[in-house]
C-alpha cells in the first residue's frame, strides 16, 4: 500500500464529500429558509462548514503526502493535524453562532408549525447521505492513517446524529410542538461544540510529539528488539508520530570492547526488528560504552516505562 494509491484514495473521498455536502447544504438552507425552520436551517448551516472542513482536510492531506525538502527533513505529515485543528475551530465557532440564535428564537417566541413534505425529506435525505459519507470516509482514514479524514468521519457521525434530531423534531413541530424546532437547534449546538473539542484533543498529542495510551506499545517493541539484537542498557527512548508511523530516536550501550562493525550490527538488528511492525518512520540509534556514566535527562529507560505501566495499572 504505498502513498500514490493512499493519496488517490484519500482524494476521492474528500471530493466525494464536497459534492455531498453542497448538495445537502443547498437543499436544507433552501428547505430551512422558506420553511422557516430553525432545525432544519441550523443542520444545512452545519453541513455548509462541512463543506469547508471537506475542502481543509483535502488540502491538507494534499500538502502532508509531498517529500522532506531541506525546509521539512521530516516531510509535511503535520499538515494534517494542523488541518484537523482548523477543522475543530470552525466546527466550534458554528456550534457556538447555532446555540445563541437557537436560544434567543426559543426564548422570544419565534417559532411556528412547519407546513409541506420538504422539511422531513431534507432531513431523511441528511440523514442517509451523512450515513454513506461517515462510512467511507472513516474506513479511508484509518486505512491509510489519515487523521485529518478521521475528524471528518467523526464530524459526520454527530451530524447524522443531528440530522435524525432534526427529524424528530420537525415530526413533534408537525403534532403542534412548535417550540421542538428551537429546542433541537439548542441541542444540536451543544453536539457540534462537542464535538469540536474532541478533534482539538485528539490532534493535540501528535503536535506535542505525544503518543496516546492505545500507542505506548511501541515503546515495549523497542526494548524487546534491544533484548533480543543484545545492546545494553536502552534509555533516551524517545518515540512521537510523523503522520501514522513512528519517529524512534535511542541509545544503547555495548561492550566498550567491542569493535565499530560489530556494534553497527547490533543497530541494523534493532532497526529490523522495529521495522517488522510496518509503522515505523525512521530509527535513530546512538551508541555508547557499556556503564557510561553520561548525565541524560530525556527520553525513557526501560525501568522508568515499566514503573509508568505499573502506576497507571
Amino acid at each position: 500500500m504505498n502513498d500514490i494509491n493512499a493519496d488517490k484514495a484519500i482524494r476521492k473521498v474528500a471530493l466525494i464529500a464536497v459534492l455531498t455536502n453542497v448538495l445537502l447544504a443547498v437543499l436544507k438552507v433552501t428547505v430551512g429558509l422558506l420553511f422557516k425552520s430553525m432545525a432544519v436551517l441550523a443542520d444545512g448551516i452545519d453541513t455548509s462548514t462541512d463543506i469547508l472542513t471537506s475542502s481543509t482536510m483535502l488540502i491538507a492531506t494534499l500538502i502532508s503526502r509531498r517529500p522532506p525538502d531541506k525546509e521539512h527533513p521530516y516531510g509535511h505529515h503535520k499538515a494534517e493535524n494542523i488541518g484537523a485543528k482548523i477543522i475543530s475551530f470552525v466546527i466550534f465557532y458554528a456550534g457556538v453562532s447555532l446555540l445563541v440564535e437557537s436560544t434567543k428564537r426559543l426564548i422570544t417566541g419565534q417559532y411556528e408549525v412547519l407546513v409541506g413534505f420538504w422539511p422531513l425529506f431534507a432531513a431523511i435525505l441528511s440523514v442517509g447521505g451523512k450515513t454513506f459519507l461517515f462510512i467511507i470516509e472513516y474506513t479511508t482514514g484509518k486505512r491509510y492513517k489519515s487523521n485529518s479524514m478521521v475528524a471528518e468521519a467523526k464530524n459526520m457521525k454527530n451530524d447524522i446524529m443531528m440530522s435524525s434530531l432534526v427529524f424528530v423534531g420537525v415530526v413533534l413541530n408537525k403534532i403542534g410542538l412548535a417550540w421542538m424546532d428551537p429546542l433541537v437547534g439548542i441541542v444540536m449546538s451543544g453536539i457540534i461544540i462537542k464535538v469540536a473539542w474532541e478533534v482539538f484533543e485528539e490532534n493535540t498529542h501528535d503536535l506535542m510529539d505525544g503518543l496516546k495510551d492505545e500507542e505506548m506499545w511501541i515503546y515495549e517493541k523497542v526494548f524487546e528488539a534491544c533484548q533480543k539484537c543484545g545492546a545494553l542498557n536502552p534509555h533516551k527512548v524517545r518515540v512521537r508520530k510523523v503522520g501514522g508511523k513512528f519517529d524512534i530516536d535511542m541509545d544503547i550501550e555495548v561492550s566498550g570492547e567491542m569493535n565499530v562493525r560489530d556494534a553497527h550490527e547490533i543497530t541494523k538488528c534493532i532497526k529490523k526488528h522495529l521495522c517488522e511492525t510496518k509503522e515505523i518512520y525512521d530509527v535513530v540509534i546512538h551508541v555508547e560504552p557499556e556503564a557510561n556514566d553520561e548525565h541524560e535527562p530525556f527520553g525513557l529507560t526501560k525501568e522508568a516505562f515499566e514503573k509508568g505501566k505499573k502506576e497507571k495499572n
